[in-house]
């Protein structure tokens, strides 16, 4: 068995490569054979019945023992209706697909594994996922960091990349930002960071869907040219235009996971035509194929069969044999004809030696990554800092001058400030940070897949661009709210009084990350983190007495950070008063200092330094799940 990634793939026992003696990018011959692919899914309709008898799931074969052959030099093109297994086939052919397949790829007579594979190799996507908010040269300064070795000097860098601007005609849009751009242009920024590296193989899944047939000409030209240079590049389409299909040298037609034809598109308009199956004149090539080979809705035992029978006569007809005699002299290559070149050019990084890079250098620009998006929506996060600034005056303002005349009455006023300040600053925080990690999931599973950088690196680089906010933030917002209401202590006072509100903001913050890591919608992280935050709620101390707990859940308020916050504010002024003035009448209840008051409400005089440590142990030990949860969808959920 050979195992590349999390894809199985059954092959004979061949010689490995030797990565010290790889074959020129000028004389590559990517086979592939018997690739069969099966997917477990639920069923449509039925479902309760289906559940109750343990039926609600089926195998689903997507490819069914599909062998082709892709010499470099090559432009091929990979065609066939909707579901026909183009992205399937492209995604299991280049080690990207993330699931159980059976087969071979090889190169050069050798299996290739998807290490391998990451190092030879680039992949487009069909959907450009990157960071929106930077420049075309921003991202791929970024990318080249990234992607390529460090000991590329940092002029020779910036000529590669100005080399690539211009060669697929960027240069006039450098300086334009990344979601304003046409989709032309942002294909052709996706193919200019693939080139970085100077891939020997090429993979990319429906460049021109979604362009008008201008941009998708433009588009398959530079492909042609990139292979121009000996390069092997392979491409799934979906309704080319008209008259792109001849600019590929060779067409895969696929036909409900089955190979249907692999030659020139004339080739391929011969084989129909001999099969009796004529393109009419006002027809293109790529729309009569797929036309052919799609499953009609109302006749699919009637398309089944004819697409069946295309199939079966493309295995006897010349076609059919030509292409196996490639597929058997490419497998049985002789490993003499390898010549010992190394395949990138020298300076360039593959992108899966990216545990060459150090960690530090990912952590640089990941960081700066995240704060030049961060930067760029400040009027969100002006407006974000404008509203909790207006909340803090709207609290304060009906405690005016609350701690100059404390008496019994006064207690309540002053804790019900005290509780306000901490849970205000607590939602605030947890809450802001919830869309962070949904939003940037698809592309951090993409770029972890391709071997950009590592889980540790990107986290870190969020939280350091995160902290100084929630630092910030609610040092002004104790400081607005410490002088509205006219709080005791001066200024060492302030500063025990805004140390557990940092705290409190940097703890929520900590938990919200965790919430964002573990859910792929805000709206189910939202869902649970409610009923947490009230659980942890009821212990910030006004709602029960935390020293009268019992034993069974007593420990629960360790784990609350209303609890530690909301503790230490409330110390750092009760402890100012060493005396309360009690009602004339003996016998009314009588709270005298300060010290009593914390004690009424189940707080411990000498805990404050606790109270800290308790927030930064939330803070750590959120953070530290919130990576593990990103580390573990990183490896498990699906790319392709």
């Amino acid at each position: 068995m050979l195992f590349f990634g999390t894809v199985k793939m059954k092959s004979q026992p061949r010689r490995s490569f030797n990565e010290t003696a790889l074959c020129s990018p000028r004389n590559l011959s990517l086979t592939w054979r018997n690739i069969s692919y099966t997917v477990t899914r639920r069923k449509n309709g039925g479902y309760i019945m289906d559940l109750v008898r343990g039926r609600h799931m089926e195998d689903v074969q997507l490819l069914h023992g599909v062998s082709g052959v892709v010499k470099s030099g090559t432009l091929m093109a990979i065609l066939g209706p909707s579901g026909a297994g183009k992205t399937t086939l492209l995604a299991t052919i280049s080690r990207r697909l993330k699931g159980e397949a059976s087969g071979e790829v090889l190169l050069n007579d050798k299996p290739v594994d998807n290490h391998l594979m990451a190092r030879i190799s680039g992949f487009v996507p069909q959907e450009d996922l990157s960071v929106e908010t930077l420049t075309v040269q921003e991202h791929m300064e970024f990318m080249a960091r990234m992607r390529m070795d460090r000991r590329f000097r940092t002029p020779s860098r910036h000529q590669r990349i100005e080399n690539l601007l211009s060669d697929l005609g960027l240069t006039e849009s450098r300086l334009s930002k990344l979601l304003t751009l046409s989709g032309g242009e942002r294909k052709r920024v996706s193919l200019a960071v693939q080139l970085l590296t100077e891939p020997s193989i090429l993979f990319c899944d429906e460049p021109t869907t979604g362009l008008d047939s201008y941009s998708a000409l433009v588009v398959v030209r530079t492909l042609r040219d990139v292979a121009a240079r000996g390069r092997v590049v392979v491409c799934s389409l979906h309704q080319p235009a008209s008259g792109l299909l001849e600019l590929f040298h060779e067409v895969l037609l696929l036909a409900s996971g089955k190979v249907a034809f692999q030659g020139s598109s004339m080739d391929a308009t011969s084989f129909f035509a001999s099969l009796g199956l004529h393109c009419p004149p006002t027809f293109n090539n790529a729309e009569f194929f797929v036309s052919q080979l799609s499953l009609t809705r109302g006749s699919e035992a009637e398309s089944t069969k004819k697409v069946n029978w295309i199939c079966e006569e493309f295995k006897g007809s010349e076609y059919g044999k030509r292409i196996k005699r490639a597929i058997d002299r490419s497998s049985n290559g002789d490993p003499d004809d390898w010549a010992p070149h190394p395949v990138f050019a020298e300076g360039v990084q593959p992108v899966s030696d990216f545990k060459k890079i150090r960690a530090l250098t990912q952590l640089e620009w990941l960081t700066w990554r995240s704060y030049v998006d961060y930067r760029r929506n400040w009027s969100v996060i002006l407006l974000r800092f404008f509203l909790y600034m207006c909340i803090g005056v709207l609290l304060a303002t009906p405690y005016i001058d609350v701690a100059e005349n404390i008496d019994q009455n006064g207690i309540q006023n002053m804790q019900g400030l005290m509780y306000l300040v901490v849970t205000e600053t607590a939602f605030t925080f947890n809450y802001a940070v919830f869309y962070t990690f949904p939003k940037e999931l698809p592309l951090l599973l993409r770029d972890m897949a391709s071997g950009l950088y590592y889980p540790a690196p990107y986290y870190l680089s969020k939280i350091a661009v995160l902290v100084p906010g929630s630092i910030i933030q609610p040092f002004l917002y104790a400081a607005l709210i410490y002088s509205i209401a006219g709080l005791k202590g001066g200024v060492v006072g302030f500063i025990y009084f805004a140390i557990p509100v940092v705290l409190c903001a940097t703890s929520a913050s900590a938990l919200g990350c965790l919430m964002s890591a573990s859910f792929k919608s805000i709206d189910t992280a939202s869902l649970l983190s409610v009923p947490i935050d009230f659980l942890m709620l009821i212990f910030s101390g006004i709602y029960l007495h935390l020293g009268n707990l019992p034993p069974r859940i007593s420990w629960l308020k360790y784990i609350s950070q209303f609890y530690y916050s909301t503790e230490a504010v409330s110390l750092t002024q009760w402890r100012e008063y060493d005396h309360i003035n009690c009602p004339p009448d003996p016998e009314e209840p009588c709270i005298s200092s300060g010290d009593g008051v914390l004690e009424k409400y189940g707080f411990v005089a000498g805990n404050y330094s606790m109270d800290l440590v308790g927030l930064v142990a939330i803070f750590t030990l959120g953070h530290f799940a919130g990576f593990l949860a990103i580390r573990y969808r990183s490896t498990k959920e699906p790319v392709y």
